[in-house]
């Protein structure tokens, strides 16, 4: 079995004489516009690409990009969780592909020696993601949108496990469950950074405070990993997914993302696992040999250094900059937004809330589980509690336009809005309901 890394989550499996290409996203401008690699991938090598399958792990745009499918060809089939949510099924039909559903734990075979089984990340068990119609959306009780899935590469004996995103308090579920923890395991890929918006888009009384948040949250992923590599004890570990720099004038943003280096995670990871495992550092276009656990590193270097990178992409526009909607429009789409608002907080038992103001540089409407929307002052004091969104004018509209459009949760991860909740005391319910704020 070969492992080539190529960016990201996205890597070329080799096992059994097949080929599997992970999570594709080798384009830049994910997330509206906002995601990009550093070093951003040579165009020309996606047309050079040779796999014979495509696994995607879960919906969002860094595992399964637009961009990324329209350049890769139809004929090869797309191997996905048998999710009860048809929603990353129908998107990647829609782009053309064939997809083969992956029951959860049942091994598929690929080839003579070799197989990939998918399980979901919450063993598709509603005692740990509070819902009771199978692989469905958390809600609060994990503080995750979005079930992620896990998958094992056996070729003949073998073994390769992809842990993408999973938050390690559901996976370990699945991992004991089905004695994934009891047998050799060749190399775990596993995450070790938190994507997403926090701290570098909330508001804080002071520099330092966003600098410890920052720090804590490195340090929270980071544990996640070495947890990782404890349970499952791998003869090799490879910490991999979400290496992305925020590109357009959200540039800015990268020095608070509370994200460490590659090898930096690595070494601390190493430094505090409690088993025998070797870390691996898997940079663009490495090569790993899983028998022998040879590394031949890339002699690839890049153009240019990731200063010089980021000052070049800070220029790009983001998706929306260029839309021209109706403003008279908007109130109507609030009203429409609210409804379906309302309702997610009534399903998930919300009843409590602060009222919530999204604005723009133009407006600010105020949004309670109650009653319905109204514009409000863009400036001045307001009493607390609230939770105030900031974002782009452009944006808002086509949040409320809904999914098609753009989602609510796409521009969170993409660090697209800002965040100032007084006093500041997070609400995962409220903010997930946030997420069916469109008509």
């Amino acid at each position: 079995m070969k492992i080539r890394h190529l960016q990201s989550a996205t890597q070329v499996i080799e096992l059994g004489g097949i080929r599997i290409l992970t999570d594709p996203w080798l384009t830049e401008g994910e997330y509206l516009g906002s995601w990009f690699h550093y070093p951003p991938f040579p165009d020309d090598e996606i047309d050079l690409l040779d796999y014979d399958f495509i696994y995607v792990s879960h919906i969002h745009p860094d595992h399964v990009s637009d961009k990324t499918f329209h350049r890769l060809p139809k004929k090869v089939p797309v191997l996905i969780f048998d999710y009860a949510s048809k929603f990353l099924k129908a998107k990647i039909e829609r782009l053309g592909f064939d997809v083969i559903e992956c029951q959860h734990g049942d091994a598929r075979r690929l080839s003579d020696s070799a197989s990939i089984t998918v399980y979901a990340a919450d063993d598709c068990n509603p005692e740990f993601c509070g819902k009771y119609i199978g692989c469905a959306n958390l809600e609060t009780a994990f503080g995750q949108t979005q079930i992620d899935t896990l998958a094992v590469f056996d070729d003949d004996g073998q073994r390769v496990i992809n842990l993408n995103d999973c938050p390690f308090e559901l996976a370990q579920h699945v991992l004991r469950r089905h004695l994934l923890d009891e047998h050799p395991v060749d190399l775990l890929l596993h995450g070790y950074a938190g994507a997403g918006p926090f701290p570098q888009c909330f508001e804080f009384a002071t520099k330092s405070e966003s600098q410890a948040a920052a720090k804590a949250k490195e340090q929270k992923f980071l544990e996640q990993a070495v947890n990782y590599v404890d349970l499952m004890k791998p003869r090799m570990f490879a910490p991999f997914a979400g290496t992305y720099v925020l590109g357009s004038r959200l540039s800015a943003l990268n020095n608070n993302r509370g994200v460490p280096s590659l090898s930096d995670a690595v070494s601390f990871i190493q430094e505090r696992i409690t088993v025998e495992s070797k870390g691996i550092l898997l940079e663009p276009f490495d090569e790993l040999t899983v028998a022998s656990g040879h590394l031949k590193k890339s002699s690839r270097t890049p153009g240019l250094t990731q200063d010089t990178y980021l000052s070049q992409i800070s220029q790009q526009p983001l998706d929306y900059d260029h839309d021209s909607w109706d403003d008279s429009e908007l109130i109507g789409l609030l009203d429409q937004a609210h409804q379906r608002f309302s309702t997610k907080a009534s399903e998930i038992g919300l009843r409590n809330a602060p009222p919530v103001v999204v604005q723009t540089s133009r407006v600010a409407y105020e949004v309670t589980l109650d009653c319905s929307p109204k514009e409000v002052p863009l400036q001045g004091e307001r009493a607390e509690p609230f939770l105030r969104i900031t974002l782009d004018h452009n944006l808002l509209h086509r949040l409320l336009r809904g999914p098609r459009y753009a989602h609510w949760n796409n521009a969170e991860i993409g660090s697209h809005l800002h965040w100032e909740w007084r006093p500041h005391n997070f609400d995962r319910g409220l903010q997930h309901c946030l997420y069916f704020l469109h008509a």
